[in-house]
């Protein structure tokens, strides 16, 4: 049997399972939108040998079991990477004491549990999976672990709309996080309603500093400018009132940062109101970005525990025993010391394993889709899930399924301490998430700043292999709650702009931390905390801004070649540690673009092969061009302090691979 496949080693496993469940198959060509450089045949030898065993299934084959249950509609019908609801509560054998379903055929897990409290789940097909009807078998065993009923459940993944409008896939979103508060003050009649003594504080920096809904709408046109497609919020929500430093000596700290909750249905005035915030949501829709709210599904804000109580000489703005009252019996009384029950930081931690505390957490954060709709139509995008690795996973599993049921098209990124795409804590692919955050990508680049670019290079080939478009990953640099990246390289501009370079141009999601478009880091030492620092607007008057400008040129190449840089392969075309420079190649589909890397602070030439005497090569970086003479190619490097970087395309032929 030949297979003819037109994609690259990274799609190969996610895209042959497609083949397990389509309808009526003589022949099939793999993922043909994806990744086409070099077109490659295939026979069962040579899959085997990669690991592949290959089933071409032309009518549904079904095993012996004692019941077979049907599912009444025809089948579900979804968009790549749209969600989906798969419902199995058909399934009504007493004695069911698992449920699982193979998704492989729509690139999911060939094992997906389904929850039985939910006895649902969100899926959702990436961009390699061809339009077409799927058929994906459910098997509930007993608690022995044997087979009591099963049912196959169809699902049509549609091709999308040729309309000729320009797409976005959630793999091509460029985000920008900022702490509301630290970003720009637009509106200060917010900035102190609970009239509060913040001038008086003993540590300025640990409390509100006015910034607000307004300020973000304010600075649209500069996010858009800069080249950001989401703007990531932090929480929205009211916070806990008082100074929790208050009678110590560490200096007054406020919620400032939205991640203490006091009351999830209102929004922290200090923030806005309701209109402001409907205001900033269809002004960035009018810019073509998304907002993104952070949500807390894990814990509360300080003092609304009920072991809390009343405390002597409390401090202004302490909750009180109604405040409290409304977390009552949903707050665990004895913490563990796993994820699940310990207590973060000492904070009220949330029982998300109970199924009522479940139900009121996830229908709390729901509901403001609802309340964010503008009249326009328009309403958040996405969430970032805090602590995710901290909430019960079904619970997650029920917030993605209430999500989907309101949005399809609504997206969550974890934050899961330490994960990465190769080791995402199951978050990925099992109803839950969309993206998590990298925590593992600034090693890799401090590893590429520090001279060793092929290994970076080789890590980020194994991560590439790991993504799809509905289960990627957001590399960032620095964030809230670290050390800025910056800061820990004493300030080195030029290792920082390499460091940059490789962020913005990798496949996954690039996450920019307010402020380092700019130049700005600090240490995460509490409580002043240097990295929570506000934007300095004033940066942003300066004509030819190093840092802005090199930003800005890189985001500019990716959102000219989004789908390349979103989706496409990678691989070393030649170049070594010891030379101090690689070049990388980039492609999806039958284009390409090049990444030119160097760490040598000297002027040097690079001789570079083409297939075409005639190639000519342009750098997007700064606006040169080339012209090939008898295949070779002669460009000259960018110096580290200049970044490090040439962005290339080339005009007929390719680069050789040495």
């Amino acid at each position: 049997m030949l297979i003819h496949v037109n994609a690259s080693f990274d799609h190969i496993i996610t895209c042959f399972r497609a083949l397990f469940a389509i309808n009526s198959l003589k022949s099939y060509t793999i993922c043909k939108h994806l990744q086409i450089r070099r077109n490659k045949m295939f026979d069962r030898n040579i899959l085997t040998k990669i690991g592949l065993a290959i089933v071409l299934v032309t009518s549904p084959v079904l095993q012996a079991v004692p019941v077979a249950a049907q599912v009444t509609e025809t089948s579900v019908e979804s968009l790549p990477n749209q969600h989906f609801i798969i419902d199995v509560s058909e399934l009504e054998q007493t004695d069911i004491g698992k449920i699982v379903i193979d998704a492989s055929a729509i690139g999911g897990q060939a094992a997906l549990e389904i929850p039985l409290e939910l006895k649902r789940i969100s899926l959702s097909a990436p961009d390699c999976v061809d339009a077409g009807t799927y058929v994906l078998p459910v098997t509930a065993t007993n608690t022995d672990g044997e087979i009591v009923e099963t049912l196959d459940y169809p699902v049509t993944i549609k091709a999308l709309a040729n309309d000729g409008e320009s797409h976005r896939d959630w793999d091509e979103e460029i985000i920008y996080f900022l702490l509301t508060d630290r970003f720009y003050d637009g509106n200060s009649d917010n900035n102190n309603p609970y009239d509060l003594d913040y001038a008086g504080a003993d540590n300025p920096r640990g409390v509100y500093q006015g910034g607000d809904f307004a300020g973000i709408t304010e600075k649209l046109a500069y996010l858009s400018d800069l080249g950001i497609t989401t703007i990531w919020i932090s929480p929205i929500v009211a916070n806990i009132q008082y100074d929790v430093s208050a009678g110590s000596q560490d200096g007054a700290f406020y919620g400032y940062h939205g991640y203490w909750a006091q009351n999830f249905e209102e929004l922290n005035p200090h923030f806005g109101t309701l209109e402001e915030f409907h205001t900033l949501i269809d002004q960035a829709a009018s810019y073509d970005m998304n907002i993104m709210v952070d949500v807390v599904l894990n814990h509360t804000g300080y003092g609304l525990h009920p072991l809390d109580g009343a405390r002597e000489n409390s401090p202004a703005g302490y909750p009180t025993d109604e405040d409290r009252a409304v977390f009552e019996d949903m707050l665990r009384l004895e913490t563990g010391r796993d994820a699940l029950t310990e207590s973060l930081s000492g904070l009220p931690d949330f029982i998300t394993e109970d199924p009522a505390v479940r139900e009121q957490i996830v229908a709390w954060q729901t509901a403001w889709l609802d309340l964010a709709t503008t009249p326009n139509g328009n309403s958040i995008a996405s969430f970032r899930v805090d602590t995710a690795i901290h909430v019960d996973p079904v619970t997650l599993q029920h917030f993605r399924n209430e999500l989907t049921t309101i949005n399809p098209d609504f997206k969550l990124i974890a934050e899961a301490w330490g994960a990465d795409p190769i080791n995402h804590k199951n978050f990925l692919n099992s109803g839950k998430m969309d993206s998590v955050l990298d925590f593992k990508f600034k090693e890799t680049a401090r590893n590429f700043i520090n001279g060793n670019l092929v290994g970076a290079n080789e890590t980020l080939i194994k991560r590439n292999e790991t993504l799809e478009s509905n289960a990627t990953a957001g590399q960032f640099l620095s964030s809230h709650d670290e050390t800025g990246f910056l800061y820990m390289l004493n300030n080195h501009l030029g290792k920082y702009k390499l460091a940059v370079a490789l962020q913005l141009t990798a496949k996954g999601q690039p996450v920019i931390y307010y402020g380092e478009e700019l130049g700005q880091t600090g240490a995460n030492n509490w409580p002043v905390y240097d990295n929570r620092y506000e934007l300095a607007w004033e940066e942003t008057e300066t004509e030819n801004h190093d840092i802005f400008n090199h930003y800005q040129t890189l985001l500019d190449f990716r959102h000219n070649y989004s789908e390349i840089l979103a989706k496409g392969n990678r691989q070393l075309i030649t170049g070594s540690n010891e030379d101090g420079y690689i070049l990388v190649e980039r492609a999806f589909q039958d284009e390409a673009v090049y990444l030119l890397f160097s760490n040598r602070e000297e002027a040097f030439e690079i001789e570079l092969a083409v297939t075409e005497a005639d190639a000519i090569a342009f750098n997007h970086y700064n606006g040169e061009q080339f012209q090939a003479d008898g295949k070779r190619l002669i460009i000259p490097a960018t110096l580290l302090e200049e970044g490090g970087t040439a962005l290339l395309t080339l005009d007929r032929g390719q680069f050789s691979v040495e």
